[in-house]
């Protein structure tokens, strides 16, 4: 498989011998083996139309993000990722079964409850999170292809990819500081077994709270965490033209 070079960004995490090299964002070019770098899609879950459950509504706030990404991003970054041959991998499991250990005794039933009380997902809005994960689905956009495996586990995820020579991912999806981050096949655990985790801003959004919601600053800290601890940023124009550049 050929090579691609994209600009990337990174964050100069540290200060240099000048003024002029002090800490900051910064872009690099940097040369991507299309056999070894894969894109995954994560999480892309079915958001619903807007009203449909009004509490997960409520207790999920980047909703309305995830609609709009899925709808202008998605289409043309998965048409032009597929042409060029790059391997797209899905990482959509189940939702995990309910533990039940010994560990889950009265008292922390009650500190739980104190928690989906007043922290997440609060009282009014369980039966509608409840009823949303019951029949999780895949954005009909995100849906794999014949052919591009649906991963469920990190063991899983990373056999396959030792299997056929991949270590760079990059992640698009929901939400980067949240199930990209740290659910199974997320970076944490990926980066654990050595691989390079990457994201494009563009084709994810991040978990906000009230403080942060309007201009999204736990995205922008979720990226500059990326690009220091798991990997590059490769916004969508720069990514997709170094894409269409590979020769036929």
């Amino acid at each position: 498989m050929p090579t691609i070079n994209c600009r990337a960004s990174l964050y100069r995490q540290f200060t240099g011998r000048t003024i002029a090299d002090r800490r900051g964002w910064t872009q690099c070019n940097v040369r991507l083996d299309t056999a070894r770098t894969a894109l995954v899609v994560m999480h892309a879950w079915d958001p619903g139309a807007p009203g449909e459950l009004p509490g997960r509504e409520r207790a999920v706030e980047y909703l309305p993000r995830a609609r709009r990404i899925l709808s202008e991003v998605f289409p043309t970054l998965l048409a032009t990722v597929r042409a060029a041959g790059l391997p797209v991998l899905h990482v959509h499991e189940p939702a995990p079964p309910p533990r039940r250990d010994t560990m889950r005794d009265a008292t922390w039933q009650t500190l739980q409850a104190v928690r989906q009380q007043l922290s997440y997902p609060g009282e009014d809005n369980q039966a509608d999170i409840d009823t949303a994960f019951a029949d999780l689905r895949i954005a009909a956009v995100a849906r794999p292809r014949p052919g591009e495996p649906v991963l469920a586990h990190s063991a899983a995820l990373a056999k396959h990819c030792r299997e056929h020579g991949i270590n760079h991912l990059i992640y698009i999806g929901f939400a980067l500081n949240w199930c990209l981050l740290m659910s199974p096949c997320g970076m944490i655990d990926m980066k654990r077994r050595g691989f390079i985790c990457s994201t494009i801003p563009e084709a994810t959004t991040a978990v906000e709270r009230h403080e942060t919601a309007e201009e999204e600053s736990e995205k922008a800290s979720a990226l500059w965490r990326v690009a220091v601890e798991f990997g590059f940023l490769f916004h969508r124009g720069d990514f997709q033209q170094a894409l269409r550049n590979l020769p036929a």
